[in-house]
């Protein structure tokens, strides 16, 4: 069976502190009631750049390595996305920043890496721990600069050489993410056979640079899950965590009062209403005047809700795109299966209907139904 966890981007990371109180008040307890206390858990752990920089000090390694096995927590890889604050204030556009053109980004993924190596790994087969990351940049017309090619290629020397001193094999995966410059199976793809043409690339680099495949943001544009993850393999793009997570959908025949209570100030939703004639129609985020754009439409919106959840009225969850289908080809490929639903702290009243504990285990356990069928 995959390993199943959840993202811990759910919690404040930015602090080692923040991380560890996450891990005694939520991580520890859902595992108990997900497996018991004796079983070995999954996670997937989220730490900021200031969490990562603590860990440079080899005595927080061992207090958070130590925490780790003692509680028989097991890791499946890091969120290395957002750099610095993700919660409790304007995150919008600046999670993007640093991007991969800058040698803030390299350094603290850097970090990430080195703490990987002192953490007690999930078994995986075949697939190795990995840290995700942001899908290069922001798409603001600058297309795949030069800088981002040499940086992932000094990216994939970094991990030959750490596996060498350490014999962990360890993975960068790219997230592709609507309105970035890797934001779907074609944008992908092109980005990663150019990247294997890039001078300073070298054939045996191939393991260490993948990809992170959120379904939420394949489902956004439109795409069929399983089809865009069985062409992403075919390319030959290592794929090495899959996050399972549903963005928020409109019906013809929703209300302007239906979807105020999805605004928030924090983060990014990215939108697109589907045209009559197919073509998709995009908007950078949810505002006052995008949600009078989509009444009497069919939209989809980047607001990750429960999976538990299918939804209500003219609301529902793309989680009907993961279909039994897609669950076989993702129970063949051995993939983590991670479990992400981070706005859980903006959720309108309607959607908060229990705890962040209660939250995460009915969404692992409808995971948990999904593979056990297939």
């Amino acid at each position: 069976m995959n390993p199943i966890t959840y993202c811990m981007n759910v919690h404040p990371g930015e602090t080692l502190e923040s991380v560890f109180d996450a891990l005694k008040t939520v991580t520890l307890p859902l595992r108990d009631a997900l497996l018991g206390a004796e079983r070995e858990f999954a996670i997937g752990l989220r730490l900021g750049h200031l969490a990562a920089e603590a860990l440079r000090s080899p005595g927080q390694f061992r207090r958070l390595s130590s925490f780790l096995a003692r509680n028989r927590l097991s890791v499946i890889g890091i969120n290395g996305f957002p750099y610095g604050a993700f919660h409790d204030e304007m995150v919008k556009t600046a999670v993007y920043e640093p991007d991969w053109t800058a040698r803030e980004r390299i350094q603290y993924t850097c970090n990430l890496f080195y703490a990987l190596t002192h953490f007690p790994l999930s078994r995986m087969g075949e697939h190795c721990a990995s840290v995700t990351t942001m899908p290069l940049a922001y798409d603001r017309g600058q297309g795949f600069v030069p800088g981002m090619f040499q940086n992932l290629c000094e990216m994939a020397l970094f991990l030959r050489k750490l596996e060498g001193f350490t014999g962990h094999r360890l993975c960068l995966a790219l997230e592709p993410e609507p309105d970035c410059l890797l934001e779907s199976t074609r944008t992908t793809i092109d980005f990663f056979e150019e990247l294997w043409q890039y001078p300073e690339w070298n054939p045996a680099y191939r393991d260490y640079i993948g990809l992170c495949f959120d379904t939420c943001h394949f489902a956004l544009g439109y795409e069929d899950p399983q089809n865009a993850l069985r062409e992403i393999v075919s390319a030959n793009i290592p794929v090495e965590r899959i996050q399972v997570s549903a963005a928020l959908e409109v019906e013809p025949g929703i209300s302007v009062d239906d979807l105020l209570p999805f605004l928030d100030s924090v983060y990014l939703h990215q939108t697109r209403r589907l045209e009559p004639n197919g073509v998709l129609c995009s908007f950078p985020d949810l505002t006052t005047e995008v949600i009078h754009e989509l009444l009497n439409s069919s939209a989809r919106i980047h607001y990750h809700v429960p999976l538990a959840w299918a939804g209500e009225g003219h609301l529902r969850s793309t989680r009907q795109t993961l279909t039994p289908g897609f669950w076989r080809y993702v129970r063949a490929g051995g993939w983590p299966v991670e479990v992400e639903t981070y706005a859980f702290s903006v959720y309108p009243s309607s959607l908060r209907t229990c705890t962040l504990s209660e939250a995460l285990f009915a969404d692992i356990r409808w995971v948990q139904e999904q593979l056990s069928r297939v």
